[in-house]
Order: C-alpha cells, then sequence, then structure tokens
C-alpha cells in the first residue's frame, strides 16, 4: 500500500480519476516529458504542456506537422476555416486551431470529458486558446443532424481512436448527414488512428460509394525529438466533393490517394464487419 502511493505506473502520476457510463478517465504527469495527459481506458485522449510558452500548441495526434495541421495550414485563411465542426473534445487540443472570427464548435457524447476539458487544473486548450468554442453534448451524429445545412467548412471526425469505436457514425446514412451539414467547397476530416482496427478501407468505399475525392496520410514515422515533444503518430484521411477542393493537399506527397476494395460491402446503419478490418499482427 505505501509503495503504492509513489508508484507511476502505466499512467504516470494520476492526479485525477473519473468513471462515467462510457469508461474510466484519468489525468495524469508525465514527469518524464514534462507534459500533462488524458486517458481513457488505457487510449490516451488529450496531452498538453503545463508550460504557460506551450500551452496552445497542440500535441499528441494533433501537431502542426501532423496530418490535421497540414489541414489547417493548407486552408489557413480561406472560408472554410471560419465554420469547424468537430466530433470528439478529448482535451480540446484541436481548439488551438481556431483563428479569429472563427468558430470551432465540438460535439461529444460525455459531459465528463468536457468537465476535465474545461477544469483549468488539468487543461487549458478551451479556455486560453478558443474561449468562444461551443461544446454540444449528446450523440454527434443526432446533434449534427440538427445543425443548419451547409454550416461547416470542415467536418472533423474524432472518435475513433478508442478500443470500442461508434460504427453508427462510419455508414452511408451518416455520411450524407456530414455532406448536408457541409459547405460548398468544405471537407471531412478523419482520425483514424487505432491499435486493433484498419478503418480506411471502410472508409474509401464510403467515398467511392458517395462519389467522393478521398485522401490518407499515414504519419506514423516519428523522430526520437518528435516524441519527446508530445507528438504521437496519427493516420488521418480526408474527403471532399471535387478533387478542386482537395487541391492543397493533393499536391502534398504525404497525402495519397484512397481506392475503394471492391469485393468490400460499403457499411451502412443495417450492415457493419467489424471482423474483416482487424489487426492481426
Amino acid at each position: 500500500m505505501l509503495a503504492s502511493g509513489v508508484y507511476a505506473g502505466h499512467f504516470g502520476h494520476v492526479l485525477s480519476t473519473e468513471r462515467s457510463f462510457f469508461g474510466v478517465y484519468r489525468v495524469a504527469n508525465d514527469d518524464t516529458n514534462g507534459l500533462r495527459v488524458l486517458f481513457h481506458g488505457s487510449t490516451v485522449h488529450g496531452i498538453q504542456s503545463p508550460d504557460p510558452a506551450r500551452a496552445c500548441e497542440p500535441l499528441a495526434y494533433y501537431t502542426r506537422s501532423g496530418p490535421i495541421g497540414q489541414v489547417f495550414a493548407a486552408y489557413a485563411g480561406e472560408a472554410v476555416e471560419n465554420q469547424v465542426a468537430i466530433v470528439g473534445l478529448g482535451a480540446g487540443a484541436l481548439a488551438a486551431y481556431q483563428t479569429p472570427g472563427g468558430q470551432f464548435t465540438f460535439y461529444e457524447i460525455d459531459p465528463l470529458v468536457e468537465r476535465i476539458a474545461r477544469d483549468p487544473r488539468y487543461f487549458t486548450y478551451l479556455s486560453n486558446c478558443a474561449p468562444q468554442a461551443r461544446v454540444v453534448l449528446g450523440d454527434a451524429r443526432l446533434s449534427l443532424d440538427e445543425a443548419p445545412d451547409h454550416a461547416y467548412g470542415i467536418i472533423v471526425l474524432d472518435a475513433f481512436s478508442g478500443d470500442s469505436i461508434p460504427m453508427h457514425l462510419l455508414t452511408r446514412e451518416a455520411l450524407r448527414i456530414y455532406l448536408r451539414k457541409l459547405a460548398s467547397g468544405g471537407l471531412l476530416a478523419f482520425h483514424i488512428s487505432n491499435r486493433y482496427l484498419d478503418l480506411h478501407q471502410v472508409l474509401g468505399n464510403l467515398a467511392y460509394d458517395a462519389g467522393l475525392v478521398c485522401f490518407l496520410n499515414p504519419d506514423i514515422k516519428l523522430g526520437e525529438e518528435d516524441t519527446k515533444l508530445g507528438k504521437f503518430a496519427s493516420v488521418w484521411m480526408v474527403m471532399a466533393r471535387n478533387r478542386e477542393d482537395l487541391e492543397p493537399l493533393s499536391q502534398d506527397p504525404r497525402w495519397m490517394p484512397v481506392f475503394p476494395v471492391l469485393r468490400a460491402r460499403v457499411w451502412t446503419d443495417d450492415y457493419s464487419n467489424v471482423l474483416s478490418i482487424m489487426k492481426f499482427r
């Protein structure tokens, strides 16, 4: 018992442990790299530096040198950045990309996640980097369906990194909702890093079925310095109605076109096949 009080363990030095209907959340300090970490189960859902000079630097899967950072850099100053919807809040790292005059809206199913992200003892992305950002609580598919049509220039889907993915967000019917909410010239960005599932063929087939253009960026080769600074390997996909809408990214060799797996069925509200996309190595 005495030893357990000083043993950091897998999660580092735990500052807070709370449970909700959706699982156990831990906020911990990574003393080795000087970072604050949010865990959902054993999955990291956000990292922030406690250093005020780095407080608005997005880390983990969301770094400026990573795929989603490339997306926001490629469209900097464009109208598509004015209104951004993000499914999945985590620690709120994507709030660091909000620009003056823009509006980010996070769609989050778990009220406990919002409470943690807004607690300045733990994370300050929302309070310091984007204090005007909105958080809409509830199932993201239902909440997005109630948003105005053609409201968002960028819709980020960041709900698939955990052990159990919300499959109802990866169906033909869900994609129709996203497209209805997407402004002309806008794009969808999917964060598909996952230890157990390879989601790129699911999304590639959905894009082909809907007549969309789709690109993949597996940013998985990191240097030692990247890791020390809090960058994680990540895999992202983007979709748009026309190739011209993705022109800034299609010219970048880090983004590769995605082609469908024609023998695979498209996921719908009535059909999905998780076994077919499991990673067995």
